[in-house]
């Protein structure tokens, strides 16, 4: 058997090697990592797909399996997850999110869904620096448990609303984690399952039912919120023998010095050298750097002048000859002093200290027992309070809000803990609202069920204070005056009208906006109606029936029935239509319209000032729109603020929209802007007011796909934040976009997906550059995926030595598309997902006498 082979053709030559001069000389900048971006223009196929005339079926399949799985990124919904990595607990749970306020009073006043309405508390399954832990002391071990408790009553605090921050420079108005002054930030708790005891002694190590020093804790480590305490000092008040004072000591570098020993200790980076001086029985002088500190007993700290603290833990003191002199001490150090006169109450005596400093708001409180040979201890409680109104902003941390209002930090047991916020959630949203398509018209721009856009023109200034539902003068003559119908009555040519059916309640609501555009008297010979859909644009004709109903509507899967209410025997008569498709044609209830993300829309007349004519009836002179969320699976708990806009027409001939104070919607105007106020609802629709003094106001909704959530985090220790790109995918669509090679004239026209290798497809050989030898660059079992560029034209080719091979090709291509790069690449397998997916390595085959199919 002879191996197949193409006839060279001579005007090919030159395309061939033009092409793959390009890809040598690496001005492509085609990569099949971006693959298939290169061949969709707004999510259509713009090119052709093109097979050989005499290749084998299994070419057409591989085809078939690169049109089918083609997909692209849906621009319109690009959205972000952003997470916190390290020790960090996201405020929700599998069955309750946390969500943000509505603007639904004024900026103090608005109450939100706060921490403790998720959890009353966290513990070591939500952060692993409350851990269970162990202390240990000579005479026996003592586990014990530790949780962070959410006690904050005021609905007003430790919510995420959109305010002002009043303490920013300039003033900030955004969605913010607030904490009200005075309101509980978090209260921490250490609990021994059973109670932690020291025997009781007095300074020279004596026991003694007076004594003051609680020698069994001495010395001893505690890790508390992730960090690891050395507790240096733990002593009862001399008359107070209900109290307790724990020094406890932490530090990133912690060592022991000889009397006159030096020795070099690295800390965040830097050097410091660190001198012992001076060792006496209760004190110990270090030079740290050069810097001299003064004299520190055990549980001292000094501040040296870059604000590194060095701290003593432990002094020894062998007043004998040959006795050692020592101060064990950490560099980096934290002290941490927790007091409590009381321990047999639940009442705090004294607030934390860390370092020197008291940390107003954060109260110790400490419960035990106390006997005249031991000294117990059950629980330590640190209980925060905010000491100001803190705001934090997106990607802002409650630690440097306090610092901002002048606050001291430690308050967050002396950094241990801290609450971030990184904004909302980011889902796909779109633009729907009240806009103003001239002074004198109101249109409402929603997606109708098809997620197409419409202009839902719901008010026309007829005059002074008059207005008329629709988007011309009433007065107009029959079809020109284009009315809004929203109840079953009659409905004249050019009229709209809402159809809606479906339970909004559950999801299924599905609305649409037509235009009657006239009928044929029965008269005619085969007589049409006609609809335009307004969304689409498609117009909808349907043949007259003379048994009622006259047409049927289909559109959502729902149907709509139609009747005449005057007589057919003239042109364009008028219709009356089911528009909630339950078969009657006279029902006074409203039609409603639901927007694609399930808000629902309904248009009113309300009585007032002057009075508006539609049809022969009186119209009160004010329309109200009221927008609500119906679908209770959209949100979690917090129900979404309701919003009513009122359209009216005032006596200088403009109309004008304001927000019904009656829906609770309270909207803010930043610092230094005019004319706009905006808000947010729970559902995290951001609403915008433009309410420009000379002009009509207009309402525009940012309306998410998916409930906006709060990204608020509480953390311990360091940690990072990243965010990544989601989007949903959508098939690219394919029309009329298939070829034989025989079809293709030039190479160069167009973008190409090629199909099957230079032995069966002449634009494949071309590509190559018309080898003499078809094979060539090809090996049994294997395939390739190659690139090729001319000018903004792109070229790919899918090919194996055999029909099996492209085959494979086609399904790695379909399945594994986003594990190519580069310009080429070459796939050897049996099965898509198994096969290898790697740089070329086929050089060129020599002849033998097996046909090749490709």
């Amino acid at each position: 058997m002879k191996i197949k082979r193409m006839v060279k053709r001579l005007f090919a030559v030159g395309t061939g090697v033009a092409m793959l001069g390009a890809t040598a000389m690496g001005a492509m900048a085609a990569d099949l990592k971006d693959y298939p971006t290169q061949f969709s223009t707004d999510g259509t196929f713009n090119g052709y797909f093109v097979v050989g005339e005499k290749a084998s079926s299994t070419d057409n399949l591989a085809m078939t399996d690169i049109a089918a799985s083609m997909k692209v990124v849906k621009s319109a919904a690009k959205t972000a997850v952003t997470t916190v990595e390290g020790d960090a607990w996201r405020v929700g749970t599998s069955s309750q999110q946390y969500e943000l306020a509505n603007n639904n009073a004024s900026d103090s006043s608005i109450a939100g869904e706060r921490i403790t309405a998720i959890t009353t508390s966290v513990s070591k399954s939500d952060l692993a620096a409350l851990a269970d832990g162990t202390f240990a002391t000579n005479a026996q071990t003592y586990p014990y448990k530790q949780y962070l408790y959410f006690d904050n009553p005021t609905t007003s605090s430790q919510i995420v609303k959109y305010t002002k921050n009043t303490d920013a420079e300039p003033e900030v108005t955004d969605t913010h984690f607030y904490q009200a002054s005075s309101t509980n930030i978090a209260r921490y708790r250490l609990e021994f399952t059973s109670t932690a005891q020291s025997k009781l002694y007095d300074t020279s190590d004596v026991e003694v039912s007076t004594g003051v020093k609680l020698r069994d804790f001495e010395g001893k480590v505690i890790k508390m919120l992730g960090k690891e305490y050395t507790i240096v000092q733990a002593r009862r008040d001399s008359g107070d023998y209900d109290s307790v004072t724990l020094t406890l000591m932490s530090g990133t570098t912690g060592d022991t010095l000889l009397e006159g020993e030096t020795k070099t200790y690295t800390v965040g980076g830097k050097e410091y050298e660190i001198s012992a001086n001076y060792v006496d029985t209760t004190n110990a002088k270090f030079t740290i750097n050069g810097e001299q500190t003064s004299k520190l007993q055990q549980g001292d700290t000094y501040v040296l002048k870059d604000k590194t603290e060095i701290g003593v833990s432990e002094v020894l003191y062998q007043g004998y000859a040959g006795g050692v002199h020592s101060a064990s001490f950490y560099i980096g150090a934290t002290k941490m002093v927790l007091k409590d006169t009381t321990i047999t109450d639940t009442v705090s005596s004294d607030d934390l200290k860390v370092g020197s400093e008291t940390q107003d708001g954060a109260e110790v409180v400490i419960q035990g027992t106390n006997t005249s040979s031991t000294f117990s201890v059950r629980t330590i409680d640190v209980n925060v309070t905010s000491p100001d109104n803190l705001w934090v902003g997106k990607n802002d941390k409650l630690s440097a809000s306090l610092t901002r209002a002048g606050e001291k930090a430690g308050i967050l047991m002396g950094g241990a803990f801290d609450i971030e916020y990184k904004g909302l959630t980011e889902e796909e949203t779109h633009e729907i609202g009240l806009r103003t398509s001239s002074s004198r018209k109101y249109v409402l721009k929603l997606y109708d069920a098809d997620n197409k856009l419409v202009d839902i023109p719901v008010a026309y200034e007829e005059q002074q204070y008059n207005l008329t539902q629709g988007s011309e003068s009433y007065t107009n003559a029959d079809g020109s005056r284009k009315a809004l119908v929203l109840v079953e009555k009659p409905i004249y040519r050019n009229d709209y009208f809402v159809l809606s059916q479906g339970t909004p309640s559950s999801g299924s609501g599905k609305s649409y906006l037509l235009q009657y555009r006239g009928a044929d008297n029965t008269g005619k010979s085969n007589p049409k109606i006609k609809f335009k859909n307004e969304g689409s644009g498609e117009v909808l004709e349907y043949s007259v029936s003379t048994t009622m109903p006259l047409a049927t509507i289909q559109l959502g899967g729902y149907s709509f029935q139609v009747v005449n209410h005057t007589t057919m025997a003239t042109d364009d008569f008028q219709v009356n239509i089911s528009l909630n498709g339950d078969g009657d044609y006279s029902d006074s209830t409203r039609v409603n319209f639901v927007d694609y993300y399930s808000s629902q829309w309904a248009i009113a007349n309300t009585t007032t000032n002057g009075s508006v004519t539609i049809g022969n009836s009186t119209e009160p002179a004010y329309i109200a729109i009221t927008v609500t969320t119906p679908n209770g699976n959209d949100y979690d708990n917090q129900y979404p603020s309701d919003m009513m806009f009122n359209i009216s027409a005032g006596a200088s001939n403009v109309l004008s929209a304001t927000m019904a104070t009656a829906t609770g919607m309270t909207l803010l105007t930043p610092d230094g802007v005019t004319d706009k106020s905006y808000g947010y609802t729970s559902m995290g629709t951001f609403v915008t007011w433009n309410n420009p003094s000379n002009d009509a106001d207009e309402f525009i909704l940012k309306y998410p796909k998916k409930q906006l959530l709060p990204l608020l985090y509480v953390t311990t220790g360091a940690t990072t934040t990243t965010t990544t790109s989601a989007a949903d995918m959508v098939a690219v669509t394919v029309v009329d976009a298939t070829k034989l090679d025989s079809e293709v004239a030039d190479v160069k026209a167009q973008n190409l997906v090629v199909v099957g290798g230079p032995c069966v497809n002449s634009v494949a050989a071309e590509l190559m550059g018309n080898p003499t030898d078809c094979t060539e660059g090809f090996a049994p079992g294997k395939a390739r995926v190659k690139l090729f560029e001319n000018g903004d034209k792109v070229a790919m080719l899918v090919a194996g030595y055999s029909g099996a091979d492209t085959r494979l090709a086609g399904k790695v291509v379909a399945h594994r598309s986003k594990e190519m790069s580069g310009k080429e690449v070459e796939i050897e397998g049996t099965t898509y997902s198994d096969a290898t997916i790697g740089a070329p390595t086929t050089k060129t085959v020599v002849a033998t006498t097996e046909t090749t199919t490709q």
